[in-house]
Formats: C-alpha cells, structure tokens, sequence
C-alpha cells in the first residue's frame, strides 16, 4: 500500500485504480535521429569491400603540347578498401507466469520486444557516431573514428566555445571546397549546442507591434542554415552529450571488470610540447577512471586532485585492472579499454565527465593516462555531413530481427539482433566540431 495505513482509513476496501497507459519516463523513437537517416543497403558478406578513385591523374601536370607532338601520360588513383560485419543483440526473458496474469499494459512479450528495440536504438546511436574497433575488435568503426583516420584535417576543435554562424558557413565551405568538392547536408548535434546558437539570433528578431502576425509569440527556431556551400538541416540528437558522469557499475557482476586499482606511476605532470593546457587552465583537477569490457562497466576509481602549474605540461598517472583480472580482455573480467573522465578547473569528483577512452594493451599491467587536454570535460561534439548514399552506407546482413531461444526454464528467452557496418566513402565530405561549450549566461 502507498504510504501508511491508519485506522479509520477504510483502506482495505478501497478498490485500486491504476493508470492503463504505461507512462514513458526515457527516451522515444523520434529522439534517435542518426539511425532513421543513414542511408542503408543489403550486405552480402561479412566482409565488405568498395572502391575509391582518389586522382584523375597527377595533379600539376601540364596537359599542353607542342604541335605534332605528343600529350604526357597520366595515371588515374584507385584504392580498395573494406570493412567487417559486426553483430550487435539484446536479450529477452519474460517468465511464463507474467503470460498468464491479467497484464495492466497488455501483452508482456509485446511490451518487453519494444522495450529492448528501443534499447538496441539508443546503442545503435552511440555506436554510430562513436564505436571503435581499435578498442574493442567486437565494435564497427563509427563516424568520428573513420573521419578522423581517413581525413584528420576535417576535425574543428571549438575549445569550450559555442556553435558559431561562421563556424558553420566557414566548415560548410570546407566540405565544399578543394580537395573535399562536397557538398554538407545536414548537421547532428545537441540540443543544447543547437539552442544556444540560435541565441546568437535573438537580438536580430524584429517583431511589428501593430500587425501582430506573431499572436503575440516570440522567440524562433533553427530548423536548417542557408550557406554560399548550401543549405543544411540541423539534427539535434540527444545521444551526442557530453559523455556523462563515471556512474554506477553495470553488466553481469561474474564478466565485467573490477573496479581498477591505482598503477605505479604517481599523479603527476610532464613537459609536453603536444599539450593543450593555456594559462586561464592552470589549477587543480579530479580524475575518475572506469574499466570496460564487452560485458559490461566497472564502478569509477577516484584520483586524487593533481594542480597544475605551468603551460606546456601534460598531467599522468597509472591505473591497472583489478586483482583477479583476466589478460585477456575478451574473456569475463578481463578490460579491453579504460573511460578517463576529469572535472573542470576546481571542481569536485561529482562533477568528472568523461574525456577520453584509452586502450588496456598491457594485460593486467599497468596502463599510463595522459591528460594532454586534447578533449574539454562537459563539451559536446557535433558533425556536419553529406547525408547519403555517395558519402556513407550502413550495409545490413541482417536487419534488426527477433529470434526465439530454447526454453531452459519456465521463461520465455529470445534475442533481437542486428548485423552490420557503417562504411564511409568520402571522409573529406563531413567535419567534426569538438569541444563544443555553452554560451555565457546558460543556465546547464
């Protein structure tokens, strides 16, 4: 019973009454926007192979002649390349009881198949943007990663600044441009990052006082930005955050790795001449540490603050996997990579956001963390795109589908799955923008 009974109360003759529409507290469909627009085609192998021309011929070379003489050969560029299906599932278990109680929301099954849908969309979002096979073999390689190892030049690092116009128009024209001849379409990026551009906007509003078209409504929305490269479309997805906090720990106790122990080499700093740290930057900063593997996420290991003193220095410190850690980092407890998450400038362990996902190459040794503040906490990303079938393609073996498993026990099991990989053609025909940042005055 809701609360405490009393006598006088009559409450066991009360007849309850439950709400009949499940009320939905998380995210819906039309929040996972990367996924509905990725152009997607059939695969037909667990390899997948294309072709590039990446030159007509040399650039430079002189294509006039004397007369009766005769033109210079030039060679055309091809490359081959490919990328591996990868298998992405969710398993369901509903026990046979809750099949023959009267439901409060209809069919358990039903319900239950939509929920672990919608939690195979939410993964399948991150993983579009973010997955990386180079940390984990099991993983495709998402948007960011094929970008930046396919065409590095196309990555804008805002550096806690917000999504300016010249930002885009200045990015647009460089998808636009030589050598990328793109053309951006649509934009992918937080609300957040969105709202606060079109903040920049708010002071040029003008509104008539005796015509009242508005019905007395102000303010506006971006929907698109028109640029001398073309228009775009903003998509602002919520699944491009800031990466969160450390949280709890998640996945079977009995696989997932232990929460990481402190390595031997000590907090600390260094001289780097790579490192990103300005003057306004100098102060202390937390770390937290989180090991991972394909099972699932270990509970944070807190590091003790470290105060920096001087530009052109790096911070360092070691963590290594928990007692008891498997070496291999595709069995249960093993770790296949490490979330390094740091507080802004003075802040406390509460306020750590993720930076950084770093490799475990050393087995159950030790693992060292640099912090060359390559990547802002609390900042966001978002990428500018051409969206379609030119640009990049999720090739499907197998789209999402429902298998049913073996009955081991008085439950009902299945497993919905999804086979494929994200292959971008054209690297140069998309930007990242990093370390987005809020405007001054936002409130969160």
């Amino acid at each position: 019973p809701p609360g405490t009974i009393a006598p006088g109360q009559g409450f066991a003759l009360r007849v309850e009454s439950l709400e009949r529409t499940l009320k939905n507290t998380t995210f819906r469909m039309e929040h996972v926007r990367f996924w509905r627009g990725v152009p997607k085609a059939a695969a037909y192998n667990t390899v997948e192979e294309f072709n590039q021309i990446q030159a007509y011929g040399q650039e430079g070379a002189s294509s006039f002649f004397a007369e009766g003489g005769l033109p210079e050969q030039v060679d055309s560029q091809y490359e081959r390349k490919h990328a591996f299906v990868k298998y992405m599932g969710v398993q369901g278990v509903v026990s046979h009881v809750m099949t023959l109680v009267k439901p409060a929301h209809g069919n358990v099954i039903a319900q239950e198949t939509i929920n672990k849908t919608m939690h195979l969309c939410r993964a399948l979002e991150k993983a579009l943007f973010f997955s990386r096979s180079d940390l984990d073999d099991v993983q495709w390689d998402g948007l960011e990663m094929q970008i930046q190892a396919g065409a590095a030049g196309q990555v804008i690092d805002m550096r806690g600044q917000p999504l300016s116009e010249d930002a885009l128009v200045d990015s647009a024209l460089k998808i636009q441009d030589a050598p990328s001849y793109g053309q951006a379409t649509h934009i992918y990026l937080n609300p957040r990052a969105k709202a606060d551009l079109v903040k920049a906007f708010f002071p040029r509003a003008r509104y008539d006082q005796f015509s009242r078209p508005d019905q007395g409504v102000v303010g506006l929305d971006l929907r698109g930005i028109d640029t001398p490269a073309g228009m775009m479309s903003f998509e602002p997805d919520v699944f491009l955050d800031d990466g969160g906090g450390p949280g709890i720990a998640t996945g079977d106790a009995a696989k997932r790795p232990g929460t990481p122990v402190a390595g031997g080499t000590a907090l600390g700093e260094a001289v780097d001449a790579n490192a990103k740290f300005v003057a306004s930057e100098l102060g202390a900063y937390r770390y937290t540490v989180v090991a991972v593997n394909r099972f699932g996420r270990s509970a944070g290991l807190a590091i003790a603050a470290w105060t920096l003193t001087a530009v052109g220095r790096r911070i360092l410190f070691g963590v290594a996997p928990a007692a008891g850690a498997s070496a291999d980092s595709k069995a249960a407890l093993g770790v296949a990579y490490y979330e390094v998450f740091r507080s802004p400038k003075g802040g406390d362990a509460t306020t750590t956001r993720m930076i950084q996902r770093v490799k475990n190459v050393n087995g159950t040794a030790e693992t060292v963390i640099l912090d060359l503040d390559a990547d802002l906490p609390g900042c966001t990303k978002a990428f500018m795109i051409q969206q379609d079938v030119s640009n990049f393609v999720f090739k499907q073996l197998a789209p999402m589908v429902k298998i049913p498993l073996a009955t081991i026990d008085t439950s009902i099991r299945w497993m919905q799955l999804l086979y494929g990989v994200l292959m971008l053609f054209t690297p140069r025909h998309n930007v990242i923008f990093k370390n987005i940042g809020r405007a001054s005055g936002s409130l969160a």
